[in-house]
């Protein structure tokens, strides 16, 4: 019996895939304007970036510790490099500039702030 449990134990320890604290929904406060930008981060490393709901620019991520790599489809395939900072219960997240030679995505990430969307 002892190892019937020790068994499901370990299995449900170490059979299951744990998933990033990056993958999900998260979403900006509503801006001045009323304006929500969000973004959802897919298990299979692709992101859609959204403004009020509606497409706004997609791309590929990769993940490795506390950086992100992004490519997307704006800023002419420019690779952007960040660190993630996550705080409050890893359910809010900023993003500090490493490498981007994209200015208008980079002076984007470095002012946004995403709080976990939870459904």
């Amino acid at each position: 019996m002892k190892l019937f449990f020790v068994s499901a134990f370990l299995i449900t320890v170490f059979g299951s895939t744990p998933k990033n604290k990056l993958t999900g929904r998260w979403e900006t406060r509503p801006s001045a304007k009323g304006n929500i930008t969000g973004v959802v981060f897919n298990q299979n490393h692709t992101h859609e970036v959204y403004i009020n709901k509606k497409p706004f620019v997609s791309g590929k991520y990769s993940l490795r510790r506390n950086t992100i790599t992004i490519e997307e489809t704006g800023c002419n395939g420019a690779k952007g490099i960040y660190k993630l900072i996550f705080f409050s219960g890893s359910d809010s997240l900023r993003f500090e500039p490493i490498s981007d030679d994209c200015n208008e995505r980079r002076q984007g990430m470095s002012r946004t702030i995403l709080g976990r969307v939870n459904k």
